[in-house]
């Protein structure tokens, strides 16, 4: 069995503002880097056998801080960025819905296979991650313990493809910033032993109307 650690990237303006940011190479700001060191700081005594992420800096900056009590460098890969919004990066949902009425809502109302305009649907974002993701595992041995940073799309493509799921209810899951989601991986039969954990954010100021009042995107 291989431990998997799935986390989404700290906060960016682009959460912020409620905004798809995407394939947008958006930094984290200073409130997602405080994040990213709160999360290093909780899992500092975990032992990593492998650290990878996105190649967008906002997943590779939080794998960075997290990576660091652990002198591992990390390995990052295009497979594993955000889906692609097409033009519909930059823009909130309201503006979206306003721009190309009725694209988003059958885009999420979908099986998965719609594309974004201009961009990615989630079976594309399903099977690049869950190719590399793959890759990745193929390389370590039973007993290992790694960490894939990402973006809250793709993880749950990847997550939705790792445990069999109907893709139709993506959106089920939410996925915040820093999160991280344990899967205990058994080739095909993989068991998710924790979701969407921020434990690690409970004493950071605002903790909790973050969540209440941000969507996350």
């Amino acid at each position: 069995m291989i431990k998997l650690y799935l986390v989404r990237h700290g906060e960016t303006e682009g959460n912020v503002q409620q905004w798809y940011q995407g394939s947008t190479d958006v930094p984290l700001n200073e409130h997602g880097i405080e994040q990213a060191a709160c999360l290093s700081r909780f899992l500092e005594d975990v032992a990593f056998d492998g650290i990878y992420s996105s190649t967008l800096q906002r997943a590779r900056r939080t794998a960075e801080i997290v990576a660091a009590p652990h002198h591992i460098s990390v390995t990052s890969y295009d497979e594993l960025q955000e889906i692609d919004f097409g033009v519909w990066e930059g823009h909130t949902y309201n503006e979206i819905t306003k721009l190309w009425p009725g694209e988003i809502e059958a885009f999420y109302n979908s099986d998965g296979t719609i594309k974004a305009h201009g961009g990615e649907s989630f079976r594309d974002v399903e099977k690049r991650t869950a190719m590399k993701a793959q890759e990745i595992l193929s390389r370590h041995d039973d007993g290992d313990t790694i960490m894939i940073v990402s973006h809250g799309a793709s993880i749950r493509c990847l997550l939705f493809s790792i445990l069999g799921l109907e893709m139709s209810r993506i959106w089920c899951f939410q996925q915040y910033n820093t999160a991280f989601n344990i899967i205990e991986y058994h080739g095909d039969k993989n068991v998710m032993t924790l979701m969407n954990c921020t434990q690690h954010l409970e004493d950071m100021t605002g903790y909790q109307s973050q969540w209440q009042n941000m969507v996350s995107l």
